[in-house]
């Protein structure tokens, strides 16, 4: 709900107010951004009140010595005025950078709010529009909020028009500029890379300038757009939290700034880095949309908040509530040196398992054999697929599975027809050597002629073979930035505009094809990407023990649907390491499930497992798409992970427990389940597992009647077809026990003995448990 009294704008969601004050000068401040405040008429107890300047001040006008914007909480800033933070515009008019933004004229209306450029929300949502203007340049500038009283989130983007009488340079234009009083914060961002994505970092905020960015032309795996502010008290499931997200994915920029006076000033937007834009007379530029919100919930709270506003508002509308189906990629089993022959192997094996879809991975085009070539051209390669896309495809529905395929549109190698007919499509320098990453080259999508080429050719695909899924890949990093039609400062947003007109024509005009996004993992995991793309492959390491990490912190911002997570084999390719087919399962159930192994040769034994795992997750997977989830201990931390998933209405809940390594003698767990009802019974039960006997090593022979080599033949055989059973735990329980911790799960193994009461996890074992209402 917005309203306007007096000269205040009042922003109300659920559980949040944000109050605009247009102050005597006509500049727009931030008085609060918090706890819903119940309207009390006039607002101006919210003010901040300064009846002295602070020493060395710049005051704006000698109208009033004590007005000074440095110590203001200002919606949009910018240099030279007396504000000496950090500006979150900056114009070049051709003689200097002075500019000053007062407000003209406001607009209250329900929006359809349709980009040009960039990424829309799906719906309509109430929307203020906030008209400024430099009144000496003829610069104007809308600050333009909406807000989804559901989700208590906010958003927000500046609109930047040119009407003066010659062409300006934009250096830095923030999405969003909000300023707090100062608090004993704490940072939550998400950094990483390539096989270690979505690391949690937790910082102290202190004097100075904190900055989260990417430098690499996409949102990158160095340092996700998403953050979190959270009191110093603030835990997972208690204290005030703020959230900030960015509907973009190339070079994003976020700043905190915490000032010598303990004013918090918040942007995030585009990268100033190397960016340069040209706006001519009468032109406009539209930043992308900014996302907030605030949970006196904890870190939880402002995490939920995010993904019921996502699930709403960014994901398409056909499957946003919708599982994804649960598939084999043969990446990790062939690589590209397969033929059609080893596929059909791991289709029939799919089928057996209850799968439900087959895709094709990289390697089945023109000359593709290796990194080295065949990016950017579309034929078939007819050594590997005698019988083309068409044949595999239909072999793959025949047995029950629908079919999906991988696509890298955005690159080319130089081993191409492609290149070879059109050098000049991609981004290189014409003065020096080219830099490439994997071998490869991008193409230069600020071209419409190279974006007409890759809509032509995908589209082409798609409609000539029955494809229900698309895995779209993106393998680098931007290098040797230049276009031929543009200035380098603007190549990096026009190359992304260009992506999403090409997204717009492929994707949007396919509503029944499910898309997953993937640029070497997560980098490029962003709300932009989320807006097109039903789901993200979370990253390209898929040992389980890593992934609890990764999507441990990709799921603070982002809901488990989007998180693409796979089964695959042991030892893990990523890192060798081996785990138990249990874990590796426990881990991927939390996001959308898929496999990434050879099915064609597993073992009897973990046949059966993954018959049982495949049948546990077709149970279980609307509750994990449109749960809430909660993270409740961290693994780096604590030594173990725990997860639960909880019902809208919440009659269920799953929870997932993670072990790191095996301590001797560890202590009790105590179960403390969030957001049930306390009124309720419960059924609580774990999922069965069981041991490969493997994992006992020589113990196995204390309770056999003779003595036998525990990595022998007869033993080895054996652990083929046979396990030792698990732990059976049930509980009957109400809602204030699962709540309030009160139940303590069976002891782990200790060293002295098993029985079907001892929870035997081992280096990196897991447990998942289910929850029902009786």
């Amino acid at each position: 709900m917005i309203k306007k009294i007096n000269n205040y704008f009042k922003l109300d969601t659920k559980n949040s107010s944000y109050i605009i004050f247009i102050t005597k000068f006509n500049h727009v401040v931030c008085n609060y951004y918090g706890n819903y405040i119940f309207d009390a008429g006039d607002l101006f107890f919210t003010n901040e009140k300064y009846n002295a300047p602070t020493g060395t001040s710049v005051n704006y006008s000698e109208e009033d010595y004590n007005y000074v914007l440095d110590n203001l909480s200002l919606e949009v800033s910018t240099p030279f005025k007396g504000d000496f933070k950090e500006p979150s515009i900056i114009i070049d008019n051709g003689k200097n950078f002075i500019l000053d933004l007062v407000y003209q004229d406001y607009e209250i209306h329900e929006a359809d709010t349709k980009m040009k450029t960039l990424p829309s929300i799906k719906g309509n949502l109430p929307e203020l529009v906030l008209h400024l203007k430099d009144l000496a340049l003829n610069i104007f500038v809308d600050l333009i909020y909406l807000v989804d009283e559901e989700n208590d989130v906010i958003l927000r983007r500046t609109l930047i028009k040119n009407h003066t009488n010659s062409h300006i340079i934009l250096n830095k234009v923030m999405s969003m500029q909000l300023e707090l009083i100062g608090k004993d914060f704490e940072i939550i961002s998400l950094y990483g890379g390539w096989g270690f994505e979505g690391q949690k970092a937790f910082n102290k905020l202190d004097h100075g300038i904190f900055i989260n960015d990417s430098k690499t032309g996409n949102s990158s795996n160095r340092h996700n757009p998403f953050f979190m502010l959270k009191e110093k008290e603030a835990t997972y499931n208690t204290g005030i939290t703020y959230a900030f997200n960015l509907m973009y994915s190339s070079n994003h920029f976020e700043l905190i700034e915490q000032s010598s006076f303990n004013k918090i000033r918040i942007q995030n937007g585009i990268n100033p880095y190397c960016f340069k834009y040209t706006l001519n007379v009468n032109e406009e530029f539209e930043t992308p949309f900014s996302v907030l919100t605030f949970s006196p919930n904890g870190i939880n709270g402002s995490s939920q908040n995010m993904h019921n506003f996502i699930h709403k508002h960014i994901l398409r509308e056909q499957f946003s509530y919708k599982p994804a189906p649960i598939l084999i990629n043969n990446w990790e089993a062939t690589y590209m040196k397969f033929r059609q022959s080893t596929l059909k192997k791991i289709i029939r094996a799919a089928k057996d398992l209850k799968l439900e879809m087959f895709v094709l991975d990289d390697g089945w085009f023109g000359r593709r054999t290796d990194d080295f070539k065949g990016l950017g051209d579309y034929d078939v390669n007819k050594k590997k697929l005698p019988s083309g896309l068409k044949g595999i495809s239909k072999y793959s529905n025949k047995h029950n599975l629908k079919f999906g395929l991988w696509f890298e549109p955005e690159m080319v190698n130089e081993n191409s027809k492609l290149f070879e007919t059109h050098p000049n499509w991609a981004i290189q320098d014409p003065l020096r050597p080219s830099s490439k990453g994997r071998h490869q080259l991008i193409l230069d999508l600020t071209n419409k002629d190279v974006q007409d080429y890759i809509i032509t050719n995908v589209n082409h695909i798609l409609d000539t073979n029955n494809i229900e899924y698309v895995k779209w890949d993106m393998n680098r990093h931007f290098s040797d930035v230049n276009s031929s039609l543009y200035h380098g400062g603007e190549v990096l947003h026009r190359y992304i505009v260009g992506l999403y007109r090409i997204f717009n024509e492929i994707i949007l005009t396919h509503p029944n094809v499910y898309f997953e996004g993937c640029a070497s993992g997560g980098n490029r995991f962003d709300l932009g990407i989320l807006s097109y793309f039903d789901q993200i492959w979370t990253s390209d390491d898929t040992d389980a023990f890593e992934r609890i990490s990764i999507q441990s912190g990709y799921a603070l911002g982002y809901p488990l649907k989007c998180l693409s997570n796979h089964v695959s084999a042991s030892p893990s390719h990523s890192v060798l390491r081996n785990t138990p087919l249990d874990t590796r399962f426990n881990v991927a159930l939390f996001g959308s499930l898929g496999f990434e192994l050879d099915l064609s040769t597993l073992k009897p034994i973990e046949k059966k497992a993954i018959k049982k795992i495949v049948n546990f997750y077709k149970e279980h997977r609307k509750l994990i798409v449109n749960g809430d989830f909660y993270q409740l201990s961290d693994i780096k931390k604590d030594g173990y992970a725990l997860w639960a998933v909880v019902s809208k209405d919440k009659e269920e809940a799953l929870i997932g427990y993670f072990n790191s390594l095996q301590k001797m003698n560890p202590s009790l767990v105590e179960l403390k389940i969030p957001n049930l009802n306390k009124d309720y019974i419960y059924n609580l039960t774990v999922r069965k597992q069981e041991h490969n006997i493997h994992m006992f090593g020589g113990l196995i022979n204390q309770i056999l009647p003779f003595r036998m080599d525990e990595r022998g033949f007869i033993v080895n055989t054996a652990a083929n077809y046979v396990t030792l059973k698990g732990e059976i735990e049930e509980y009957n329980l109400s809602g204030s026990a699962l709540m309030s911790g009160a139940l303590k799960l069976n002891n782990e193994w200790c060293g002295t003995g098993i029985g079907d009461g001892v929870r035997v996890l081992g280096d990196f074992g897991s447990r998942v448990y289910y929850v029902k209402k009786i």
